[in-house]
């Protein structure tokens, strides 16, 4: 009886260095892929958070009335402390200007009824887990478009971010009202 029989399979060694080799290409793969990762969420943030903007900026121009775009956590009113928009934001009807939604009747007449109504809320966005979205100038807390398309304030920009050292993109505001935005 001959057994010269060939087995399939590997070895032991072979099995090790097999995996050896996969854990290095990993440990080299995972740092860049974790980058990767970071910049598309702060580019997807400072998209949406763009897409808001020319929202508010639309509205304005259609409605001829201020809207405005401020901070807010609960969806439902403007929370001016918060100061970081990536917890959340609401595009709302701002008839007098003031970047508070109004639950008093104000000068603005949606349904063209000829009665006055309240400051209405367009829009709410929930917000980013593990961002930052920080205006500067006088948009720290809220931004208002007039009915022209610009701005109601003079200086305005946004970084966008993990936080406050990794700060990677910057929207700004020129004073027709149009949008840039560029890396840091």
């Amino acid at each position: 009886m001959n057994n010269n029989k060939k087995h399939n399979g590997f070895t032991l060694i072979e099995a090790m260095v097999t995996i050896a080799v996969a854990g290095i290409l990993l440990s080299i793969a995972i740092p860049s892929f974790s980058k990767m990762i970071e910049r598309n969420r702060v580019s997807s943030a400072t998209n949406e958070f763009m897409s808001a903007m020319m929202l508010t900026r639309s509205e304005a121009v259609t409605r001829t009335i201020p809207i405005s775009l401020c901070t807010s956590d609960t969806g439902t009113s403007c929370v001016n402390t918060l100061k970081n928009y990536a917890k959340g934001w609401i595009v709302f009807s701002d008839c007098d200007g003031d970047g508070v939604i109004d639950a008093t009747v104000t000068t603005c007449d949606f349904d063209g009824d000829g009665a006055n109504d309240t400051d209405r809320i367009i829009n709410v966005h929930n917000g980013f887990k593990q961002l930052l979205i920080l205006g500067t100038g006088t948009a720290i807390d809220k931004f208002t478009y007039g009915v022209s398309g610009r701005p109601a304030d003079a200086i305005n920009s946004f970084s966008v971010g993990r936080d406050s050292s990794h700060l990677k993109k910057k929207v700004s505001v020129a004073l027709t009202g149009r949008l840039k935005h560029e890396k840091l």
